[in-house]
């Protein structure tokens, strides 16, 4: 009996956010360079609202360093091909969607951070969504001289491509448990 009063419970809470939420996030396509100089990063977020009324998420979205170490951040509504604002907290960028009903939105965001030994795109916060990305797609060019000692995500293909190596990833139904990691020699 307590069991099916705490199943009863879950459901019931799980329906509250889902009702509460009408906006997931189902895809990112996200291209990174990694030259001895910085650490790029160009992404496409996919935004959905499934409620039948328009709605308007803040989001916050995080770097992995300090936001003095950031540069070139630009965020654009590709629906719309208009800049959005944001503001600055100390690792993270703060902005607002708006999404019309039953309608998606697509965001580009880019910026990039000096090169280190470890270069780091912060994934873990997907779980903040509670469901899986349906679909992930990411690309790192990086210089052929350039040493990678690891990935936290092994590639799924590599290939040479004008004297840059060309890393591929594709993923399905991901919810990140670690975050997109770059080791690399720093030697010169």
């Amino acid at each position: 009996m307590r069991r099916k009063i705490l199943i009863c419970y879950l459901i019931l809470i799980s329906v509250s956010v889902i009702a509460q939420n009408p906006v997931s996030f189902f895809e990112e396509h996200i291209d990174f360079k990694l030259d001895s100089n910085f650490f790029s990063i160009n992404g496409i977020y996919s935004f959905y609202n499934n409620s039948n009324d328009r709605v308007t998420k803040q989001i916050i979205f995080p770097f992995a360093v300090k936001i003095k170490s950031i540069d070139s951040i630009k965020i654009i509504d590709l629906n719309r091909r208009k800049l959005v604002p944001y503001s600055l907290m100390m690792d993270a960028v703060s902005f607002s969607l708006t999404i019309p009903p039953k309608d998606t939105l697509d965001i580009n965001i880019f910026y990039s951070q000096k090169t280190s030994g470890k270069n780091t795109y912060i994934l873990t916060t997907t779980q903040a969504w509670g469901t899986p990305l349906d679909k992930a797609f990411y690309t790192l060019i990086a210089p052929r001289e350039m040493t990678i000692n690891s990935f936290s995500y092994i590639p799924d293909s590599v290939k040479l491509v004008d004297d840059n190596y060309l890393y591929k990833w594709e993923k399905h139904q991901f919810l990140p448990k670690i975050d997109f990691d770059i080791i690399i020699d720093e030697k010169k």
